[in-house]
């Protein structure tokens, strides 16, 4: 494959995007994707995500990958990947540019469904995601080839950054070693407590990122001065859960909604197939998946509040080394 590396669209942790182009023209690459890069000498994480993509490519609402490479650039090697271009940027940005109203309902709908797609894919193949957040989901826009055609393209929202994924069956790729995963202010509560991951601590973060979406703000409020410890022992600890909004302000389905996914025991929290039934996210030609009970599940979650805080206080550091309480306030 030959390609030109264009302008700089991100970085984060281990590696950073760049729009490419595609000069040489192949079957089902499109022109422009997006490289994400890293040095070779650091690309483990890269590589598994090139890994867990080819193994979720057939998924449409999960970013597609197209290959790979080694390149030299600048007297240093970097190993690449080539995904899916999302010209319609990522969640938080679109959070962010809407100036604290969120987005409109039914915009919301369209995205949760489509992670929740995405999720139930996932989960059905024994993988846990484990930092479901609006950075991380992706917008591609799809125009309508044909001409002339009202409200042609189509926004999708897709899963991306699999590289905190872990294998609940074991196997090669499945590199847990027990620390902490994701992002404070979208991990579950058990996520915090004792570093646990299951399909369900994916749904905890969904409802984070589904009440993002409709408030513009973050999913936590904290007051200043606010310690991580702090941050991590109401999540994890007490009995609270996000702020929702009224009905007045969203919909019933919309409310009901968030409180199946802030169940605080995971083992009593819908999972994503059950929540694709949900009147907030299902359409009339949806076919059944599972169903979720009406009513929320808080009587089990006494027992997590038991364990407090032994042993938190370690866990600050390594939760907070990329979002620091900087992250509490409003996205």
């Amino acid at each position: 494959m030959h390609w030109i590396r264009g302008e700089a669209l991100g970085r984060g942790g281990f590696a950073f995007v760049s729009k490419g182009i595609i000069t040489s023209q192949q079957d089902g690459i499109p022109h422009i994707v997006a490289v994400k890069s890293s040095k070779s000498s650091e690309s483990d994480t890269l590589v598994k995500e090139k890994k867990l993509l080819d193994r979720f490519n057939n998924c449409p609402f999960i970013i597609r990958c197209f290959g790979d490479d080694t390149t030299e650039e600048d007297g240093q090697m970097l190993y690449n990947i080539f995904l899916e271009y999302a010209s319609g940027g990522c969640l938080a940005d679109i959070i962010k540019s809407s100036d604290g109203r969120g987005l409109p309902e039914p915009a919301v709908k369209n995205h949760t469904r489509s992670i929740l797609m995405a999720l139930s894919h996932m989960h059905a193949l024994g993988y846990v995601h484990c930092d479901i957040k609006p950075h991380n989901i992706l917008i591609v826009e799809q125009g309508d080839e044909r001409k002339n055609v009202k409200n042609s393209v189509k926004h999708t929202a897709k899963l991306a950054d699999l590289g905190s994924a872990i294998n609940m069956r074991g196997g090669e790729d499945n590199e847990d070693d027990g620390g902490f995963r994701g992002t404070v202010l979208y991990a579950a509560p058990e996520s915090i407590i004792n570093q646990t991951y299951v399909p369900q601590s994916d749904v905890w973060s969904l409802g984070c990122t589904v009440l993002s979406m409709l408030t513009g703000k973050s999913p936590w409020k904290f007051e200043s001065p606010t310690t991580a410890t702090d941050v991590m022992m109401t999540i994890g600890c007490s009995d609270q859960i996000p702020n929702i909004p009224s009905t007045k302000k969203i919909s019933k389905d919309a409310v009901d909604f968030l409180k199946k996914c802030f169940v605080k025991d995971p083992r009593s929290r819908c999972s994503a197939d059950m929540l694709l039934d949900h009147p907030f996210v299902r359409t009339r030609d949806a076919p059944l998946t599972g169903k979720c009970s009406s009513h929320s599940h808080h009587h089990h979650h006494h027992h997590l509040k038991s364990r407090l805080s032994h042993g938190i206080s370690s866990l600050v550091h390594s939760c907070f080394h990329v979002h620091d309480l900087a992250a509490v306030s409003p996205v």
